[in-house]
């Protein structure tokens, strides 16, 4: 429980995360008249600070993460929108008034828009951190275009690996899937089928090579090293979503994401989750202001109502 504490900062609506599910929400309850907060723990954008160029993004033939984050803030500006640089240490949800704990200070709001994002999971493996940004990626569907007529490797042992490998086939001259660990309860016949596509059983990554660029990957097998030429690795093992804080106090995934309806609502009343924390198929920049704008609209709403 969070103890008891005098002053509080108030507010309509607290946003957690200024990525671009967070700031989307921010800026269409901040149009609805709402009074906003936006608590960020490190910086605006969130992993577009981390990613360069974007083709998918509906409007922008090519834009790049820098450009989306530059974006931001400037929009940020334009309306006002509060950011507070602060970490959350705990949440009172349950209550018709909503506390957050933070480092710095505590806030009070009617409703709680959960914007925290995740992390891709990593090999974790020599030459994966140098070659981010440089053959080494972490999203099939924003990157696999970039490879177009050349050699990847996908490495994962999962049903998205998989979907994964068979989508970078139709763009790729030569894909494989590197399955570190057993797959023998997944259907591999999409890939069967397919003769750019090579599986690779029981193949445990240990080095990724390159120069300036991946030019390939070393694995494990049997206590034996081969080495696989790539121009591009695809790390599909999974997301880690940032919701430790968050067990026990709202409904989550076997695997830690949030579970939320349509309309972004949680189990709680007045809570709300968007973009990549919530428990959802595809995590993209798309999706991600999709989910704002509807939770953005719905907490406005349900404030709007808390007030009659």
């Amino acid at each position: 429980m969070i103890e008891e504490k005098i002053e509080y900062k108030v507010y309509d609506i607290v946003i957690i995360g200024a990525g671009m599910a967070g700031i989307t929400a921010a800026i269409y309850a901040k149009r609805a008249g709402r009074k906003v907060a936006v608590i960020e723990r490190m910086a605006i954008g969130g992993q577009l600070n981390f990613v360069g160029k974007i083709e998918n993004y509906t409007g922008f033939c090519i834009t790049y993460g820098a450009s989306l984050v530059q974006n931001l803030y400037n929009h940020i500006d334009s309306l006002g929108i509060e950011i507070i640089y602060d970490e959350v240490i705990d949440y009172q949800l349950e209550n018709e008034d909503k506390i957050i704990k933070c480092k710095k200070d505590f806030y009070q709001a009617k409703a709680v828009i959960l914007a925290l994002g995740s992390n891709p999971k990593e090999l974790e493996v020599e030459g994966e951190k140098e070659f981010k940004g440089r053959g080494v990626s972490y999203c099939v569907q924003c990157d696999g275009s970039f490879f177009k007529g050349r050699t990847t490797a996908v490495v994962g042992s999962n049903q998205s690996a998989i979907d994964g490998a068979a989508y970078l086939s139709q763009i790729c001259e030569k894909v494989y899937l590197i399955a570190q660990y057993d797959v023998s309860n997944l259907s591999l016949n999409k890939l069967e089928k397919l003769d750019n596509v090579e599986v690779v059983k029981d193949g445990k990554p240990k080095q990724i090579l390159g120069n300036e660029l991946v030019e390939a990957i070393i694995l494990s097998k049997e206590n034996v090293d081969e080495k696989i030429l790539v121009d591009g690795v695809f790390v599909v093992a999974g997301n880690r979503p940032n919701t430790t804080s968050l067990v026990g106090k709202i409904d989550l995934s076997q695997n830690g994401f949030i579970i939320c309806d349509q309309n972004m609502q949680t189990n709680i009343a007045g809570v709300y989750a968007c973009g990549d924390v919530r428990n959802s198929l595809l995590k993209q920049v798309s999706t991600a202001v999709g989910d704002g704008a509807v939770a953005g609209v719905m907490a406005s709403t349900f404030v709007l109502n808390s007030k009659k």
